[in-house]
């Protein structure tokens, strides 16, 4: 497990001697002047994911009139800490929210900074790890200007996706010399909040499954190249084994470039699901070489700017809650040539985001924010 970046203890402890907890709820902005976003994205700009998470922020951000700051710290946790921490500080420019990702356990440190410095700030993606939760609790409570959080639901999504391979094993007859049907899981990082969280929910799936087990877990740190190695040794030690969970998009190329070189058919006796909607996976569904492709979690920045604009506008999303839940959106063969469309361009500037603000639509009792419907808005 990755070490996190302070001890959360001392952190914290600094933190509430400077800060009290009692206090009033946050206030709600009022500018004549655009108000200004910071996005903190953690990984790097030549990642297809966050090159779509940038894309749908700015579009919803250019749509709702915020001036919106991209800041990439390129995976690297001390400078997503730092640029936060200099952002929140800075005397020009100052921004209005921080949003930003849990990564790494950076949540905390930044909550602290923006909290100093009489800043929003919104979480979203990955949840905090239960003992941080634990001591910070939730939003408005021990960080009064932490306003909320839209969090992927990575247990759900795990689930949910190793439980639709084994239906689909057994639809095909995919099963064991045993009479088992087995899965390969293959993981992108040991100490990650998502990727734990995605892992347990398969093994949730196959402890309820009917004859499904889970046969060999591996980590391929998110890469293309360990995920071959890993295929190749899966496909020795487990060859009996036809179902191949894939944490991510590139793994699951890895794991596909691997089986080239083997007898081995996906799609025919081998069925690989992963995560992430890039125009390449999309493509290997397309191709039947993928069988299913969970994504659509690169627009928890952009849902959170919409809820930002109604708080903004003095109608605060609190009383619908200021923890949301994001489900994945499930590609398959039937529904893979219209998001391709869309997610190929990676333009998302057709969306029209005032249709999912509750200031722009007072009539609406709740948020929308599925993955599909952003996209079924797009022209």
């Amino acid at each position: 497990m990755r070490r996190l970046l302070l001890p959360l203890a001392v952190c914290l402890t600094a933190f509430f001697n400077l800060v009290p907890v009692s206090g009033v709820a946050p206030g709600i902005v009022r500018a004549a002047e655009p108000l200004r976003i910071a996005y903190l994205i953690p990984g790097s700009n030549k990642e297809p994911f966050w090159q779509s998470a940038h894309a749908f922020a700015q579009a919803a951000a250019d749509d709702l009139g915020f001036v919106l700051e991209v800041h990439y710290a390129f995976n690297d946790a001390k400078r997503l800490l730092a640029t936060g921490k200099a952002v929140a500080a800075r005397a020009q420019d100052k921004p209005d929210y921080i949003l930003f990702h849990n990564y790494e356990g950076a949540a905390p440190y930044i909550l602290n900074a923006a909290e100093r410095n009489g800043i929003f700030a919104f979480l979203v993606g990955t949840r905090l790890s239960d003992s941080v939760q634990d001591q910070v609790k939730g939003p408005r409570v021990n960080f009064k200007k932490w306003l909320g959080e839209l969090r992927t639901d990575n247990v759900g999504g795990g689930y949910s996706l190793a439980r639709m391979m084994f239906r689909a094993a057994h639809e095909r007859k995919l099963v064991s010399a045993s009479g088992r049907y087995k899965m390969v899981v293959m993981n992108g990082s040991v100490g990650d909040v998502a990727a734990i969280d995605r892992q347990d929910g398969a093994k949730l799936a196959a402890e309820e499954y009917y004859h499904g087990d889970i046969t060999m877990r591996a980590v391929a740190d998110w890469s293309r190249i360990k995920a071959r190695a890993i295929t190749a040794r899966a496909f020795e030690k487990q060859p009996t084994a036809s179902l191949y969970w894939v944490a991510n998009d590139l793994m699951a190329l890895g794991a596909l470039d691997t089986f080239e070189r083997t007898r081995r058919i996906p799609g025919v006796d081998t069925l690989i699901g992963c995560f992430n909607w890039s125009p390449w996976a999309l493509k290997a569904v397309a191709e039947n070489q993928i069988e299913f492709v969970l994504g659509g979690h690169f627009m928890e920045a952009g849902a959170a700017i919409v809820l930002l604009f109604d708080h903004s506008r003095g109608k605060d999303f609190a009383d619908q809650g200021t923890s949301f839940t994001h489900d994945h959106g499930l590609v398959t063969k039937s529904n893979v040539r219209a998001v391709y469309q869309r997610m190929v361009r990676n333009d998302f500037s057709s969306i029209d985001f005032r249709v999912f603000s509750r200031v722009m639509n007072p009539n609406w009792q709740r948020y929308e924010f599925d993955a599909m419907t952003f996209l079924a808005a797009m022209k």
